[in-house]
């Protein structure tokens, strides 16, 4: 977890901005692909640099002054780039045009949020960073899973790189739909893609959740 003071990042219920902006319960093991939440530690031998702390230097990249106090609207659009960019590059990238709706709904509440970047081309920004994960990151292959700013502290909860031949966009959207309480259009998921019974389907989708320790 990175901790941002308050002086920089207001301290403010943080908005519903992405797919899996939740707050992080803890680390654990749902069939083998490890969850790691950055205040808990992971299940790794040698622990790599923090997820959050990376995330929040990234994104503090596109601020125009990233010393200087900033709206919440401002740091956590920061934040949903970084997020983009560093998904992209393992893999995950979706239209970009499909995020806009997300950051619209943080800039009407604050329209004059831009004014705090160094640009107002987005494109531009996330590409700036997907550089700049590939240049010092390149071999870091984690996948967000999710990320946040509740009480002003960045908190990220990431899966590691997919295990060969499994699908990692079709593991991050069921772990998503499961990790954001949507568990019969996660049940639905694996049925249709699965083709397991409906009570097959039902049981993963279970451990899942109470591995996630929300069940």
């Amino acid at each position: 977890m990175a901790k941002i003071p308050s002086s920089k990042f207001p301290r403010k219920s943080a908005t519903q901005f992405v797919l899996l902006w939740v707050k992080p319960e803890k680390s654990v093991d749902l069939n083998g692909v490890q969850i790691f939440d950055d205040d808990k530690g992971a299940f790794v031998t040698k622990q790599p640099q923090k997820m959050s702390e990376i995330i929040k230097e990234m994104s503090e990249r596109l601020l125009r002054h990233p010393d200087a106090v900033h709206s919440s609207e401002a740091a956590h659009v920061a934040l949903m780039f970084a997020n983009f960019a560093w998904n992209e590059t393992v893999g995950l990238g979706h239209a970009r045009e499909g995020y806009r709706s997300a950051w619209e709904i943080i800039e009407a509440e604050n329209p004059e949020m831009w004014s705090e970047f160094k640009s107002n081309d987005i494109d531009a920004m996330i590409d700036e960073l997907v550089q700049y994960k590939k240049t010092h990151y390149p071999d870091d292959k984690r996948r967000i899973l999710t990320c946040g700013i509740p009480d002003g502290n960045v908190r990220v909860e990431w899966l590691p790189a997919a295990a060969s031949g499994v699908d990692s966009k079709w593991e991050m959207q069921l772990y998503g739909m499961v990790r954001t309480g949507q568990r019969e259009k996660a049940i639905n998921f694996l049925r249709e893609t699965r083709r397991l019974s409906r009570n097959e389907a039902a049981k993963q989708v279970k451990k899942i959740a109470a591995d996630f320790g929300i069940g």
